[in-house]
């Protein structure tokens, strides 16, 4: 009898995004080794030695293919969740295991890849995701359209900007937060002094319909339209996402944009401009799936799975 084929999913089980990666593998008949980052050290799950790793009893160091949904900035960035979850006195210490962790977690995960994996995403790529400004820096090199950027901690730069550019959104330069417009109170002495705790990204503000449009293997996948009126951030419209059919132009931009990324998976997040032309406000590397396509049987599911499945 034929073994199953093996595809590994890097995340967690209480991720949905993962899960349903995992269950749609499995509907191919292929075996899905979910490798739960999050359990580690925990679990004592992971382990390498001279470079073979093991998962939970099983060897991935022979396995070909993976799909990577779950892992965080590497070195020396901590997951601030992870940090309260782990009984340690000082805070110093709380740092120093999880920089141990994610040393290890990134490790064992560039050795896999090395091996000659297929890795959707490889974690450089999926890096790009929290180096916001690393990835519009290969977008501009690659003549890829894109808002016009600022990062900065300086008040004077951020007035010049906005005179510059008019209509600006800030938003953080790693994710995790709400796009928001600049207003005028924003503009304020006390308001800006606030930038000396941290940097922001800021951008000219395009107006117009938002698109998401998924990418696979250099092919087109699916594309979805967000309304954008009445809201800053097109995530705010969620529940009035539809399918959408996009120009050869706008297709061509995802596609350049993944290749100079080296995404083989991506959700580019465009915006079309009243004149017609698409700019790329974003692509991303691991990118959610159930809030624009049913995740269970939906076309970016259904092709995803079966890629991974292709692969192992």
């Amino acid at each position: 009898m034929t073994s199953r084929k093996k595809v590994v999913v890097i995340g967690s089980r209480s991720d949905d995004a993962t899960r349903f990666v995992a269950e749609a593998v499995e509907r191919r008949r292929a075996r899905a080794i979910v490798l739960e980052t999050d359990r580690v050290p925990d679990s004592a799950a992971l382990s390498w030695e001279d470079g073979e790793v093991h998962w939970d009893g099983e060897c991935l160091s022979d396995l070909r293919s993976f799909y990577l949904k779950l892992v965080r900035l590497s070195l020396p960035v901590p997951e601030a969740e992870a940090l309260s979850e782990r009984n340690f006195p000082r805070w110093q210490e709380q740092y120093l295991a999880e920089r141990e962790r994610q040393s290890f977690l990134h490790s064992v995960l560039r050795s896999l890849h090395r091996r000659g994996g297929s890795f959707v995403n490889p974690l450089e790529a999926v890096e790009l995701h929290y180096l916001k400004l690393q990835q519009l820096a290969l977008l501009r090199r690659h003549r890829i359209p894109v808002p016009s950027t600022l990062a900065t901690a300086s008040p004077d730069a951020v007035r010049e900007f906005v005179a510059r550019q008019g209509a600006v959104i800030y938003k953080p330069l790693s994710g995790g937060a709400l796009v928001r417009k600049v207003e005028e109170a924003d503009l304020t002495e006390e308001r800006l002094q606030l930038l000396a705790n941290c940097p922001v990204l800021f951008q000219e503000q395009i107006q117009g319909d938002e698109f998401r449009a998924y990418v696979l293997d250099g092919e087109p996948v699916s594309a979805f339209h967000i309304p954008t009126d009445g809201v800053v951030d097109a995530r705010q419209n969620l529940h009035r996402v539809k399918p959408a059919r996009l120009p050869k132009e706008a297709w061509a931009v995802c596609l350049k944009g993944a290749r100079a990324l080296g995404m083989v998976f991506t959700a580019v997040d465009l915006r079309r401009t009243p004149d017609g032309a698409f700019v790329a406000l974003e692509f991303n590397p691991t990118p959610a799936i159930s809030f624009f396509d049913d995740p269970r049987d939906g076309k970016v599911i259904t092709r995803l799975a079966s890629y991974l499945v292709s692969k192992a």
